[in-house]
């Protein structure tokens, strides 16, 4: 009769204890329904991936680089950069997850990054994109990946943007 109490106060215990893990371990289950008529999934293409200005820059770049250095686009900072500590310094990872660099030349052989290219129109002009600039410019620095910033045009001249590569480089 005592083991059977015991055994019996055992599980209310155990059953308590259970309880009380799902009440301060909860962690919610998030799960993919997929779309449904009521819900579809709220994404389309964009028309542009780049606009007007970087389609021509790219056109041009592509034309100036060697066989050596692959061109890439729209790359995120948090791709090409990490963060120290990240568990500790969750703020600064964030400042650079969703912020990019219009375009990132890297060494074909290792895909190593060599430099980054913003194209500065007149939006760089306001003051929460220069803070934004600066911030993205103390990045590189930090990080030694030197950017370059070239003026947004309606075109580019082939040897002008060599020419300002290869000195930044």
């Amino acid at each position: 009769m005592a083991r059977r109490r015991r055994r019996k106060n055992d599980e209310l215990n155990e059953g308590c204890l259970l309880i009380l893990n799902k009440l301060f371990n909860r962690k919610k289950e998030i799960q993919y329904a997929g779309p449904t008529h009521d819900n579809p999934l709220p994404y389309g293409k964009r028309d542009h991936f780049l606009s007007a200005a970087e389609i021509s820059f790219y056109h041009v770049l592509k034309g100036v680089l060697g066989d050596d250095i692959e061109l890439l686009c729209k790359v995120r900072l948090g791709d090409l950069f990490y963060v120290h500590r990240p568990h500790e310094n969750k703020a600064a990872r964030n400042r650079i997850d969703r912020k990019h660099i219009d375009f990132v030349l890297c060494e074909a052989k290792t895909m190593n990054p060599i430099l980054g290219i913003e194209l500065d129109d007149s939006s760089h002009e306001r003051q929460s994109r220069k803070d934004r600039d600066q911030f993205v410019d103390d990045v590189f620095n930090k990080a030694g990946l030197k950017i370059l910033h070239i003026r947004a045009a309606r075109g580019y001249v082939p040897e002008d943007i060599a020419r300002e590569v290869s000195q930044a480089l």
